[in-house]
């Protein structure tokens, strides 16, 4: 699955833990092959996922770190940075992450971000909030130019019931990408 380009905005809906490590380091290591630079923003068991698969495709992850080229964040941790009473703070999203997009994309490079933050904040049951995060990560598209995958795991993204937040999930995206 490599990124489609600068501005793209996919979702995706993984089925299981194996399938979204699958995706994301494919997608991120196409990156990387071609000098760009990849951000992962997700759980640590899924970042230690990530970092194997593209240790094994023949990644230096030191070398890749230190050059700024891979980076990884907690989706946990950073969503403590910007959430206030479980609602997104827009300012604190920018104070976050515009920083982190900008350092990747120094030297003029393309970025691909990974992130499963809203899958967490859905699966939590704060549908309203996800969409909210995507929102404000197509406004940042705006302001850095990076491509982006949004990771959706389970069942928490679907059923009756969230019907209508699906459709605006769907929505707030440029393309669905397959998983596997």
């Amino acid at each position: 699955m490599a990124s489609q380009g600068v501005d793209d905005h996919a979702v995706m809906f993984c089925r299981t833990d194996a399938e979204l490590a699958d995706a994301a380091h494919e997608y991120l290591l196409g990156s990387l092959r071609r000098g760009g630079a990849a951000i992962a923003v997700a759980t640590l068991p899924h970042l230690r996922q990530i970092d194997q698969r593209l240790a094994e495709a023949g990644i230096d992850l030191s070398v890749a770190r230190a050059s700024g080229a891979y980076l990884t964040m907690d989706a946990s941790t950073t969503m403590a940075e910007f959430l206030s009473g479980g609602w997104p703070d827009p300012a604190a999203f920018w104070r976050t992450i515009s920083p982190v997009v900008g350092r990747a994309a120094s030297g003029r490079r393309p970025v691909c971000v990974f992130g499963e933050m809203v899958s967490l904040l859905w699966a939590a049951g704060q549908c309203t909030a996800a969409i909210e995060v995507e929102a404000l990560s197509t406004e940042l598209a705006r302001q850095h130019q990076f491509s982006l995958l949004c990771a959706y795991l389970g069942a928490s993204a679907t059923g009756p019931d969230l019907d209508d937040e699906l459709a605006l999930v769907v929505a707030a995206h440029t393309r669905i990408a397959s998983a596997g």
